[in-house]
């Protein structure tokens, strides 16, 4: 049995359907991507319809909408699904909330509604993690003249695709395009094609999931999150789905089971970072997310500027693929930490966000979403 491929998906966060037939993915759990607020009356559940389609690390998709006062969305944190041993500080969950944001803004002009935001409207977050206070509160209005934004139309397009990338390097317009849809106040997005640098960060990245997946904490964390078959797909789809054939018969062995695939020594984590490893080997270019500071007010500012960024490489036929794992809090990722902004020449109050590949590759099926009622109030 060929582990190494049924594994890939799983190195990162995200789908994996490997051939038709048994346990195949379930339809319920990747509806939410056709027609999304398809005969929805109010606009912000339009809206929140398209922005459940948002990127979120582990695919843990951390958000709650209370709609309670009309015309008003009051955006929380859900605080069931964070990341305590990769997440400590909650930074990265703040970051796909990000994400959520700026596509709600992007579906709601759309259909002809200004959203107008307002960050943490009750204060910054501490340091040390993210409470039940929102991190936004959006208040839609009709607006006659308000156009779509043509990001808005790769919407369907986009993926964070796992997969190992073509040779193709992307050119100086396509760089270009990126760093402008990123633009964001106090953010700037790099690239580098230069080949001795690509190999530098992927050897980092490479080290970076060499210690995330050989943490007994964090890879425990990660594997916690495996819906293993359609059933446990279509009962939680969150996280990250394992599906397909190869799947199917890994399961009849045991090799999927709760204990064996939560040890850092056996085949499933062995497998998960060959797939990474091998991800990251066949990537030609790198892009990264620096900020001026880092502020929660700027951990959200980063990931609207992410979204942005993954629409503009989809509308392009491009690819992208978070691959951050050295810049987490945890005690033993530290030295990654600094070599990578020793690398990068990022140095404090300033800090890298987000480090991405970035290159050619088949789009992959959708990921599992939680249908609009799940994260709801009011």
């Amino acid at each position: 049995m060929k582990r190494r491929s049924w594994m890939r998906v799983l190195a990162a966060g995200g789908v994996t359907t490997l051939l038709p037939g048994c346990d195949t993915m379930p339809a319920a759990a990747t509806a939410p991507w056709h027609e999304p607020g398809a005969g929805e009356i109010d606009p912000r559940r339009r809206a929140l319809a398209w922005a459940l389609l948002a990127p979120s690390p582990h695919n843990l998709q951390s958000w709650v909408a209370d709609l309670r006062e009309p015309g008003l969305i009051r955006l929380s944190v859900d605080l069931q699904r964070l990341l305590p041993a990769a997440d400590p500080q909650n930074r990265q969950v703040l970051i796909g909330c990000g994400a959520f944001l700026e596509l709600l803004c992007l579906a709601a002009a759309a259909q002809g509604q200004r959203a107008d935001v307002t960050l943490l409207p009750e204060g910054e977050y501490s340091a040390g993690g993210v409470d039940a206070r929102p991190f936004a509160c959006v208040r839609l209005t009709a607006d006659a003249g308000l156009r779509p934004d043509p990001l808005f139309a790769a919407v369907p397009l986009r993926r964070s695709n796992r997969a190992p990338y073509g040779e193709r390097v992307p050119d100086a317009a396509v760089l270009a395009a990126l760093v402008a849809a990123a633009r964001r106040p106090g953010l700037t997005l790099r690239a580098s094609t230069e080949p001795a640098q690509v190999r530098r960060l992927g050897a980092l990245a490479a080290a970076g999931c060499r210690v995330e997946f050989g943490d007994a904490a964090t890879w425990a964390e990660s594997a916690g999150l495996m819906r293993v078959g359609g059933a446990a797909v279509a009962a939680e789809p969150s996280g990250f789905a394992v599906t397909g054939l190869q799947a199917w018969f890994a399961r009849r062995l045991g090799l999927l089971d709760e204990e064996p695939r939560r040890r850092t020594d056996g085949v499933v984590a062995r497998s998960a970072l060959a797939g990474a490893l091998d991800a990251i080997e066949h990537t030609p270019a790198w892009i990264w997310l620096v900020s001026d500071d880092n502020r929660r007010h700027t951990q959200i500012e980063a990931g609207r500027a992410y979204l942005r960024t993954d629409l503009a490489a989809a509308e392009q036929g491009w690819a992208v693929h978070p691959n951050s794992q050295q810049l987490q809090e945890f005690d033993a990722m530290a030295p990654l930490y600094r070599r990578l902004h020793a690398e990068l020449g990022v140095a404090a109050p300033a800090r890298v966000q987000m480090l991405v590949r970035l290159g050619l590759a088949p789009r992959p099926e959708p990921a599992p979403r939680r249908p609009l009622g799940r994260f709801l109030r009011g």
